[in-house]
Order: C-alpha cells, then structure tokens, then sequence
C-alpha cells in the first residue's frame, strides 16, 4: 500500500471511528449516519432517513462480516482497509450507502444535484465549502452544473479506489 493510500485510508477510518477509540462498533456508525443525516435536513422517520439508517445497518453488518477477524464486535483500523480494498464491498456496500446519503440531500427530488445540494452533503461530512466547490467541478464530467447519479457513483467509486 502507497503511503497516500495508506493516508487516505487513516483519514476515512478516523472519521467513521466517531467517539475516536481506536475502533470502530456499531455505534460509530448510528452516530455517524444520524449525524450527516441531521446536517443533511432528512427528518426522523422519513423515507430517506429510513433508507440511509437501513444502508447504515447493512454496511456496520458488512464491514463486520466482511472484517472482524476476531469476531469481537469491533473493527481495527487494519481490519477496516482489508474491507474497503475489496471490490465486492465497495460495490455492495460502501457506494449503495454513499449514495443514499447523497439521494437525500436532493431537495427537489429531480434526480441530480445541483451546487447548493452537493454542498449541504459535503457540509454533512464535514468537508470544507472551498474544497467541496473545487470536487464538484471535478465531478460534472459534462460541466453542466449539476450532477447525475452516474458521475457521484463513479466519483464515489474513484475516490476509495485512487492510489
């Protein structure tokens, strides 16, 4: 593993480990998805705060599956890259969930998202408004302000998959 990889991979384990224990349990998870789900305007209950808490079960439940050698409940930081390099997990549950949050940050429904939507889900996840601004024109392959299901999907798939 590169050192950027290895970088990057710290930097995503640290944000998903909430309480900063040096692990992560389920309750990393339910603290992290209520929380972009909150700064995202989806309301308790609501059918995207419905699908996106469901999305984070299953990706906890994977990534438990999927990494925690010692079936003790809680996933290391070693355990967490084995489980992000794996296609499989990725395609299965990594990007479905990251899209979801995604989905439910599109206010009008339309199916893409515009500017304003992409920097309120940014904003959930604690990404900078300058930087979130600068991934947004890197994103709209066809630069027309807005962004399709397919150009987040590939953006999201690129981003834990980039050396």
């Amino acid at each position: 593993m590169t050192q950027t990889e290895r970088g990057r991979f710290q930097a995503m384990f640290r944000k998903v480990d909430v309480d900063g224990d040096g692990v992560i349990e389920q309750v990393d998870i339910d603290q992290l998805v209520q929380e972009m789900l909150a700064r995202a305007g989806a309301f308790p209950g609501s059918p995207d705060w419905r699908r996106v808490t469901d999305l984070g079960n299953r990706m906890w439940q994977a990534l438990r599956s999927a990494a925690d050698a010692d079936g003790d409940g809680r996933v290391t930081a070693r355990e967490f890259v084995a489980a992000y390099r794996r296609p499989e997990f990725l395609d299965q549950v990594a990007i479905p969930f990251e899209l979801a949050v995604l989905e439910a940050a599109d206010a009008d429904n339309d199916g893409m998202i515009s500017v304003a939507e992409w920097l309120t889900w940014q904003q959930a996840k604690g990404i900078p408004l300058i930087d979130a601004l600068q991934e947004f024109q890197q994103i709209d392959a066809d630069g027309d302000g807005v962004l399709t299901r397919e150009e987040c999907a590939q953006h999201v798939k690129q981003s834990y998959t980039a050396p």
